[in-house]
């Protein structure tokens, strides 16, 4: 039996950690908001399945966090529901993949509004009621590539770097109301963005890159391994412990091993030492991008 009823504002909760999030809370007791761009489209993806009453706590309504008016009204929906919201978890997003040369203004623009800005947007307006209650939690979705970054994944990275340090000033500003900020930082998983719904730079899908080559080659390479790997209910089980966490937040919470092996390691070696072993040079493994490279033959 839960310890106490929740309510939770969850984004991007159409699919991947999203829905996976809205199911698990729901199951657990909780109540959820769960908002996205197309609720009348996706929303009952979110409850299929659900026995009744566990379907009955989850309230689906649009929200796209690239318009404050947008947000404003799905935050109205929640308090005029249930009188409040307990913890936001600020999800919606997605992956931009190609190289840094190729991306044009609208791209990164896009990228850094939905990734980045969204959160910010969302947190502006949860945190009013939250300081009225004297309480709250945000747990703001980054990455594990908001900690080390590759090839081709630049600008998801960095709009996963920006929300590192925009959650680390929140969590500071907003602690004298007892509202705490955590950074969810999860590996790879076979989340939908990371299969199907990865989007790439519009050169590459015309194949006009003149990474293209490599491009490609990482790219089967990417999907293959995140086919691989566990589904969205790891990530799902972390979000719906920490709502019920009554001890403080951690700064950070990272979920999955290959998270915490990864960000183990980087911490551990120089620069150099790193990008050797990224290029395969100390380790006789080379990513695919590295085996496709222009000279690539003549590397060890």
């Amino acid at each position: 039996m839960v310890k106490q009823e929740q309510v939770v504002c969850i984004t991007g909760a159409s699919r991947g950690f999203g829905e996976a999030a809205a199911r698990e809370l729901a199951q657990r007791g909780h109540l959820v908001v769960a908002t996205m761009r197309s609720p009348d489209r996706d929303g009952p993806t979110v409850l299929k399945g659900l026995p009744q009453e566990e379907a009955d706590r989850i309230s689906v309504t649009s929200c796209d966090v690239t318009g404050r008016d947008s947000i404003a009204a799905a935050v109205q929906f929640a308090l005029d529901r249930h009188g409040r919201i307990d913890t936001l978890f600020n999800n919606a997003g997605y992956g931009l993949y190609g190289p840094v040369e190729d991306f044009r203004d609208e791209e990164i623009l896009r990228q850094f509004d939905t990734n980045f800005i969204g959160q910010i947007r969302m947190a502006q307006a949860v945190l009013p009621s939250m300081r009225d209650h004297g309480s709250g939690k945000i747990i703001n979705v980054s990455s594990l590539a908001g900690k080390i970054v590759g090839p081709l994944m630049g600008l998801y990275a960095a709009s996963k770097y920006a929300v590192e340090a925009m959650s680390e000033a929140l969590r500071y500003e907003v602690s004298g109301w007892g509202i705490q900020v955590t950074i969810l930082e999860p590996g790879m998983y076979q989340s939908d963005w990371q299969v199907a719904s990865l989007d790439v730079a519009q050169t590459v899908r015309e194949g006009t890159s003149v990474y293209q080559t490599a491009v490609d080659a990482a790219l089967a390479e990417f999907r293959a391994r995140a086919a691989t790997r566990p589904g969205s209910r790891t990530v799902a089980t972390s979000v719906a412990d920490i709502v019920e966490m009554e001890q403080p937040l951690p700064m950070r919470w990272p979920v999955g091993e290959d998270t915490e092996q990864a960000i183990r390691s980087r911490e551990s070696l120089t620069d150099a030492q790193w990008e050797a072993q990224m290029r395969g040079e100390s380790t006789g493994y080379r990513s695919a991008f590295f085996r496709a490279q222009p000279g690539a033959s003549s590397q060890t």
